[in-house]
């Protein structure tokens, strides 16, 4: 299970104007590919651009700047924020990503309903 350093409360996810999922991530929805799939966080990471579609993953970051990056990729994209941290209770963690792309990944597993829009 991914630990987050201290300094680091929050987890940015970067959606693009165009992505499929770009109506309900507008309101604070994270939805992956496949809420069933069978794709590992390796292939998540490393795999085709075809694994996404199939993953129950979504990808985040320690690192606005990234996220920020991803959103602005196609007009009209969203940053949301979670907690890095799930709070007591919560049923729910943050999986490690081979990050290849050094860009802090960690992946977050399924749905997840909350996450701060921001502006």
């Amino acid at each position: 299970m991914f630990v987050p350093e201290a300094e680091t409360p929050w987890l940015y996810r970067g959606v693009h104007g165009q992505h499929p999922m770009i109506a309900a991530a507008r309101q604070g929805i994270v939805i992956p590919g496949d809420c069933y799939g069978t794709v590992t966080a390796e292939e998540h990471n490393l795999g085709p651009q075809d694994d996404l579609v199939r993953s129950p993953f979504t990808s985040w970051t320690e690192k606005r700047s990234v996220a920020e990056n991803h959103a602005a990729q196609q007009r009209g994209g969203v940053v949301l924020r979670l907690p890095a941290t799930p709070a007591r209770g919560d049923g729910w963690s943050w999986e490690n990503s081979p990050d290849e792309f050094d860009e802090s990944e960690m992946l977050l597993k399924g749905v997840r309903i909350g996450a701060e829009v921001l502006p």
